[in-house]
């Protein structure tokens, strides 16, 4: 790996996430390098247009060149073609149908599925809602959502079945619990009779971008290894993300449970 970049990408990313302008001290100290090596990576970066440097102040800040690119790429970002690999993956390890979906105003929008091989499954069409509160995908999202959209989204909280959630006290240990797992699941809370598991995809910055679950009638998957399905779902979600540019690929890897198992590493806080 080419340190060179590396430690430029380092001081740009702590210049990009600073509320304002950095002494060259300051970026030193955060990124573990010599003033004198941050210094010649800022005046390379300041020479391409990345960073501006204030001679009153001496002090930098990133340009707006990041944005650009930003923009230049998210104009092309399709989340289906990134996840539609891992869907058809899951599906097959699972059996069951596979879906991806996005938080849109309160609610759940699935943006794309693969139906599981059985005649007897849950049917989700590309295009339809769903409540975020009562759905595996919705309440995957929603832990890691600001408490105002968990309460916008439970401010009427509809009865689908017995297992609905019926308070908003409810929900929140719901999301908490997910936090602590990383996973979410439903039982029969929006479909009677259907068990399902989701994982968010999420930013370095923790901003949901989607999420990607499977569900299927409870008995049939309860007859099946759930821990290798929640896995086969965590795997996803962090593969997709991974793609997206988000994580190494090692770390990736390192984050399923069977390898935190393994390392007897725990599994990772909310806070993290």
């Amino acid at each position: 790996m080419e340190t060179t970049v590396v430690k430029g990408l380092r001081v740009l990313e702590a210049l990009a996430r600073s509320p304002g302008d950095r002494t060259l001290t300051d970026l030193a100290a955060e990124c573990g390098m010599s003033k004198s090596n941050v210094h010649r990576l800022l005046r390379t970066l300041e020479e391409c247009g990345y960073v501006r440097r204030n001679p009153d102040s001496r002090t930098y800040k990133a340009t707006l060149r990041l944005w650009e690119l930003g923009v230049s790429i998210f104009s092309r970002f399709d989340l289906r073609s990134y996840a539609k690999p891992y869907l058809k993956e899951l599906a097959l390890v699972t059996e069951e149908t596979t879906h991806l979906s996005v938080f849109d105003g309160e609610g759940v929008l699935y943006l794309d599925k693969v139906d599981g091989i059985h005649a007897v499954r849950t049917y989700v069409n590309i295009g339809d809602r769903a409540p975020a509160y009562c759905s595996s995908t919705g309440k995957a999202m929603l832990a890691y959502l600001p408490d105002e959209t968990v309460r916008r989204a439970a401010g009427n909280l509809k009865r689908f079945t017995e297992n609905t959630v019926r308070s908003l006290a409810e929900l929140r240990a719901d999301l908490e619990l997910t936090r602590q797992r990383g996973y979410s699941e439903t039982r029969g809370e929006y479909r009677a009779g259907v068990l399902g598991y989701s994982t968010a995809i999420r930013s370095p910055s923790g901003e949901v971008i989607g999420a990607i679950g499977v569900a299927g009638p409870e008995e049939r998957m309860r007859a099946r290894d759930l821990s290798t399905t929640i896995e086969a779902v965590l795997s996803a979600g962090r593969r997709i993300e991974t793609d997206l540019g988000f994580h190494t690929p090692a770390a990736a890897e390192e984050e399923t449970p069977a390898r935190r198992k393994a390392a007897g590493k725990p599994r990772r806080q909310a806070a993290e």
